[in-house]
């Protein structure tokens, strides 16, 4: 089964703090609790999580559903907020076999990945935000946030694109998360012993996925 992988949810690559674009990852902080602004509601159908992880030769991508969230919006800046991630609903989209895509989904709900039956719901909270300007990639913001994945919280800070047109808010942002972060080390390119990565060979699992994060919300 080594074969089939994933990691989710929402911070991987250590990188510079002075570039904006990059992934940061930290120690969980204080959750921002600023609630004066506009209040708008995530919409749970039209959200989505899209996953791509990758081993030695090859990669596999799929979707985690948004449950719920909410969004506090103040003179233009995202000031608090967050949403939960149901991890019940993991899915691939790149397999076409019917049983083979189970084997890999079940794998992934697993205690090797993420034991959902034990922690069926992750989180984000942002803890602090800053608007861009004038940012090259087209970013409007600079979200960090404590990312809750299974029992451990990690704080990740990522740039994202929020659109406001009237009652409605958009956000799209992508962040690269480091699973051994999360305890996630099944069969690890990295801390796996030599014996095993001897045997899997090009099916060793890199620890780095990139999520794409999708959200839609409206006033209320």
């Amino acid at each position: 089964m080594n074969k089939f992988f994933i990691v989710l949810a929402a911070a991987g690559f250590m990188t510079a703090c002075n570039n904006p674009q990059a992934t940061e990852t930290a120690a969980t902080q204080e959750v921002a609790q600023d609630s004066t602004g506009a209040n708008y509601v995530v919409d749970a159908t039209s959200s989505i999580l899209n996953w791509e992880a990758t081993k030695k030769v090859g990669a596999h991508n799929g979707t985690v559903n948004v449950n719920s969230g909410n969004f506090n919006i103040k003179d233009g800046n995202i000031v608090s907020g967050g949403f939960s991630i149901d991890m019940m609903t993991i899915k691939n989209s790149d397999i076409t076999d019917a049983e083979m895509n189970g084997k890999l989904v079940g794998h992934l709900k697993s205690p090797d990945f993420f034991n959902v039956e034990g922690f069926p719901t992750g989180k984000f909270e942002i803890t602090s935000s800053e608007v861009l300007s004038n940012d090259p990639a087209g970013f409007t913001h600079k979200i960090s946030g404590n990312l809750t994945i299974k029992d451990s919280s990690h704080n990740v800070s990522f740039p994202v694109k929020v659109a406001i047109n009237g009652d409605n808010l958009d956000a799209t942002g992508e962040v690269v998360i480091n699973r051994l972060q999360w305890g996630i080390v099944y069969n690890s390119v990295s801390v796996s012993p030599a014996d095993l990565l001897k045997k899997l060979g090009d099916n060793a699992i890199n620890d780095e996925v990139k999520i794409n994060v999708t959200l839609k919300a409206k006033k209320g």
